[in-house]
């Protein structure tokens, strides 16, 4: 099996060999079938460097990988990882000795946009004390009534997962392993589709049609059809307990935030209570000399402005307001808040996702034995100019 390596932090690889004298790098990056310690059509990089400190030549590599990971979002809940074969050649300057790489790059490695913290140290992988191949922090997931808990998992470990409600099993769903790119990450849902949310979107899914209608919206509102309290999360490492708890309505609109979270999957964070929206707008100005010297008096039209405006642009912000949370999204707050890929999802109108960029830029954790209510506000800039300028 291929080692998971993680690309938003160094990856160093390093070869040692009594006498060493140079090495060759050929990194392959490609998405797709695995192709194990073969070369898939040309490396996207052939890197050679001379050693330095006698018995040993590092490569660090995760920024070169990571060019060619470009993790996306459009409301589907995609694997998005990459292959990585790392082919060493060396030299010596004398002798036969038989050269070691440390990782071990016999397997191959499948790189994640994930990142580990100062405290995890070099080449951090994410595992967990029991690693069941669960891609997230928290041990409580906190869900909408009627939308699906969705929990990301890495393909490579994770055997199964179960679904329960009150402690009767509601369903389990196995987890195959995979040589593709596209299935090293499974999205796993009390529904089993990755990508629908609620009933509605289950029915349409399957093919069949609602009536469009306020009465049947408000009944649709009251089904529950995903409820669950409690999922595990199998392996051979043994088994994690998530808990699920379901938020109280509101009277607002919740709105859904997906981010790339510490482990290169996606996540969502469902902020439930108040949103507030604002505009900023920019611009400049220049004046103008509106004097009509042509006429047998000097005059001119006071309808016409002496100040002009050009290049006037307005970017909007969104303020977010979470419900009350457990002590352990202090952990996805400040995986939200360290994210390069946000996006937004307004409930009323799931085909419309936007891109977002956390504007809030220092939290103060908060716990249930400082503050009794654990409950975040955090305020995004909408990634784009709101007059389409795209040339």
């Amino acid at each position: 099996m291929a080692t998971k390596i993680n690309v938003r932090s160094p990856f160093y690889l390093k070869v040692a060999q009594t006498n060493i004298a140079t090495a060759t790098l050929n990194l392959y990056i490609y998405t797709g079938t695995f192709v194990a310690n073969a070369s898939v059509a040309n490396p996207k990089y052939t890197i050679t460097k001379s050693v330095v400190t006698s018995g040993y030549i590092v490569f660090e590599v995760a920024e070169l990988i990571r060019d060619y990971l470009d993790i996306t979002f459009n409301g589907t809940y995609d694997s998005q990882v990459v292959w990585v074969n790392a082919i060493i050649s060396t030299t010596v300057s004398s002798g036969s000795a038989t050269a070691t790489v440390k990782p071990d790059n016999t397997n191959g490695f499948v790189a994640f946009d994930g990142y580990g913290y100062y405290e995890d140290g070099a080449n951090p992988t994410n595992a967990k004390t029991i690693d069941t191949g669960t891609l997230q922090s928290n041990k409580v997931i906190f869900r909408l009534n009627d939308e699906n808990v969705r929990v990301p998992v890495y393909t490579g470990i994770t055997d199964s997962v179960t679904f329960l409600f009150e402690g009767t099993v509601k369903r389990t769903q196995s987890v195959s392993t995979s040589t593709n790119t596209n299935a090293q990450i499974d999205y796993i849902t009390v529904s089993g589709s990755d990508n629908t949310d609620n009933y509605r979107e289950r029915v349409l899914a399957d093919g069949g049609t609602l009536e469009d209608n306020t009465l049947l919206d408000d009944f649709l509102c009251d089904i529950d059809d995903g409820l669950v309290d409690e999922l595990y999360v199998n392996s051979e490492n043994g088994t994690e307990v998530i808990k699920i708890k379901t938020e109280p309505e509101t009277k607002y609109t919740p709105i859904k935030v997906t981010f790339v979270n510490k482990f290169g999957a996606l996540q969502d964070l469902h902020f439930s209570l108040k949103s507030i929206e604002s505009l900023n707008t920019t611009g400049q100005t220049f004046k103008s000399n509106l004097v009509d010297f042509t006429t047998e008096t000097p005059s001119y039209v006071v309808s016409k402005p002496q100040v002009s405006q050009y290049d006037k642009l307005g970017k909007e912000s969104i303020t977010l307001n979470t419900g009350y949370l457990s002590d352990d999204y202090e952990e996805v707050i400040k995986q939200l808040l360290l994210s390069e890929q946000v996006f937004l999802t307004k409930l009323t109108d799931r085909e419309l996702v936007l891109p977002i960029i956390p504007k809030t830029s220092n939290v103060t954790y908060k716990t249930t034995l400082n503050d009794r209510l654990v409950q975040y506000t955090i305020e995004f800039d909408y990634a784009f100019d709101k007059i389409n300028t795209i040339r």
